[in-house]
């Protein structure tokens, strides 16, 4: 089935929402739950934090990094069969893992197989918005976020309590068939509402232009051996071989729209072409827009910190005195910080007024701050959970504003692929940031250092963010 134009912003809209909102609570909690098993991993498999970080590394990079791979098989299969692979590879990849006695086998199954899972899904999520909002986008990009949010509240305390129950590798098997859920979720996804293509074609004979305004979707009216091809400025054009055969049947369409109404149809041929692979084309051009490189160095910046402060703060919280359980609610505080704050910044991001990159500057610096000056006030567990609670405040807006980024950015056109490679970025944070700050930590022996690692990382995003502004000033003069 097939959604229509009058579900935008009504309608399944909602419903294909609350699927988004299922997938990504799902993967949160598959994600932020890694802090509290790498403490197990280390109980069980082998007591060296650098060695286990790798496995939370490669879980949290994976669901990033592999972004783009994700999006062209979004690109190519859709929504549903996207998500649906998701979950069944979550699934296998956890229940892999709870075999493994070994970190190599940790690595390959719960981190590289499980977190592809994850991302797969977690693309779904970054598209399905653009697809059925207009005018309430921001915020329904800030819903889908907080169950991002969400799963990270629940991650800390049920994987303390899994763990406690049922050990690591319990743990791991019931937690992968959590994640399986995401399946039932992608079940209710249908092919999204009727976007507008618009074709431009040159009448040589005549020496003048029509244009074509052809409502298409994949499985909707589709021209026999019609093949859309992409050019310099985005618009899609056909090539003369194809026109041939299909320009009489777009002229039977209800949806075809002349520029000059007294000249009659004749056939057509294309004036200009990029190449006939139509996801490479997007994606070369998605890549080399200087705005969009710039967002994607302030996203590498912002997940090197997230990634080293979520990833070690439970950790940190045991060799500062606190008891297992009471590590793992510190999570559950930032993850009641980060449900708040990525619902309001929807909100704020959908006022028209308020541009993007301010917002960003403003949150991303401000954790910068806080992050860099926790040492100074995570003495008592009282201060730290302050501390986590503000910093999913502060911090977790950014994940509301990457599908609005993306779709300003690259164009809903190519969202997916852009998508895509704003996950990847991410995925490079996520994944040495562990890292990073475990030799840090191993190297000076305080773990002090680690957070201003992770607030050095915050403020460089914030200036990076203010410098898309600066580019974009510069372009429009």
């Amino acid at each position: 089935m097939m959604a229509s134009r009058k579900d935008i912003d009504q309608g399944y809209a909602w419903v294909a929402l609350a699927s988004a909102v299922s997938i990504q609570l799902l993967a949160g909690l598959v994600a932020f739950s890694s802090g509290v098993i790498n403490i197990a991993i280390m109980e069980e498999v082998e007591n060296d934090i650098t060695k286990s970080s790798w496995i939370g590394s490669t879980l949290i990079g994976s669901y990033t990094i592999l972004g783009p791979i994700a999006g062209m098989v979004q690109h190519r299969f859709g929504s549903k069969l996207t998500a649906l692979s998701g979950g069944t590879l979550t699934l296998v990849g956890m229940t892999l893992a709870s075999f493994c006695q070994t970190i190599v086998g940790l690595v390959i199954t719960y981190g590289f197989m499980a977190g592809f899972g994850l991302c797969l899904g977690a693309n779904v999520v970054g598209v399905i918005p653009g697809q059925y909002f207009e005018k309430k986008r921001p915020a329904a990009y800030g819903l889908c976020m907080v169950g991002g949010g969400m799963g990270l509240f629940v991650a800390g305390p049920l994987a303390r309590f899994l763990l406690d129950e049922y050990k690591l590798h319990g743990t791991l098997l019931i937690i992968g068939a959590i994640a399986f859920n995401t399946c039932i979720a992608a079940s209710l996804l249908r092919k999204p509402p009727l976007s507008i293509r618009t074709i431009v074609i040159e009448d040589h004979r005549e020496n003048e232009s029509v244009k074509i305004t052809h409502a298409m979707e994949e499985g909707a009216i589709r021209p026999r051996n019609l093949h859309p091809l992409c050019t310099e400025n985005g618009t899609n054009m056909m090539s003369s071989e194809h026109l041939e055969n299909s320009y009489d049947d777009l002229t039977q369409t209800p949806f075809l729209q002349k520029a000059d109404s007294s000249s009659t149809p004749v056939k057509k041929q294309a004036t200009k072409q990029c190449c006939g692979n139509t996801t490479s084309c997007s994606m070369l051009k998605t890549t080399c827009n200087k705005s969009f490189l710039l967002y994607n160095t302030t996203i590498i910046f912002w997940s090197l910190g997230d990634a080293a402060c979520i990833f070690h703060l439970p950790n940190y919280a045991e060799v500062m005195g606190s008891s297992p359980t009471a590590a793992s609610n510190l999570l559950s505080a930032l993850g009641a910080g980060g449900v708040f704050a990525r619902f309001t910044i929807g909100l704020l991001a959908s006022d028209s007024s308020i541009e993007f990159p301010m917002l960003q500057v403003g949150f991303v610096g401000i954790t910068g701050l806080i992050t860099a000056l926790f040492p100074l006030m995570s003495d008592t567990y009282h201060w730290q959970i302050v501390f986590s609670f503000f910093y999913g405040v502060y911090s977790h807006g950014t994940n509301s504003l990457m599908g609005p980024f993306a779709i300003e950015l690259t164009g809903l056109a190519t969202v997916a692929v852009g998508f895509g490679v704003v996950y990847f970025s991410c995925g490079i944070g996520y994944l040495l940031g562990p890292i990073i700050a475990s030799f840090i930590y191993e190297g000076s022996g305080v773990y002090d250092y680690t957070f201003i690692f992770a607030g050095v990382c915050f403020l460089l995003s914030s200036i990076s963010t203010a410098a898309i502004t600066v580019c974009r000033k510069r372009r429009e003069i």
